[in-house]
């Protein structure tokens, strides 16, 4: 990964801006720092991993309005790194479209009962590629990031 952290965030800021209008995202990174083996709050998650992180996120604009920020700290390489905040970024969207909205963002019909797609991200090769819903079959596509 070639390009640096802060490139790749505002790459990630604009592809996702793209698909979802009025929004507004301003990345976010500190200074490298060890993260020690730490319980989370979540009981369903095992505790995270010992080792260097970048801690990265976002802040959150809609409609014109603030709606908080975030960082997500993990461990991995950068690129594992810089897919787990992605992840979190879409499930951060998606909460504030549907929060927003009050109906499921981005909307999909199973089985005639409305639903929202599940965000999802990769990293391949020298790319980026988030999308809703099932990959083979996305219901919203992100547009991909170039990682060079």
């Amino acid at each position: 990964m070639p390009a640096d952290l802060q490139t790749l965030l505002t790459r990630v800021a604009r592809a996702v801006e793209s698909v979802v209008p009025e929004l507004s995202l301003t990345p976010q990174l500190r200074a490298e720092a060890w993260l020690d083996d730490a319980p989370t709050y979540e009981t369903h998650l095992a505790p995270r991993a010992r080792g260097w992180t970048t801690p990265m996120g976002f802040e959150i604009s809609y409609r014109g309005e603030w709606r908080g920020a975030f960082e997500h700290e993990s461990t991995g390489s950068e690129a594992e790194q810089l897919q787990a905040v992605v992840l979190e970024l879409l499930t951060q969207v998606q909460d504030l479209v549907t929060e927003t909205s009050t109906m499921p963002w981005p909307l999909v019909v199973v089985d005639g009962r409305k639903n929202f797609a599940c965000p999802d991200a990769v990293v391949e090769g020298a790319r980026l590629h988030m999308w809703y819903g099932d990959r083979d079959a996305p219901t919203v596509t992100v547009p991909s990031v170039d990682l060079i």
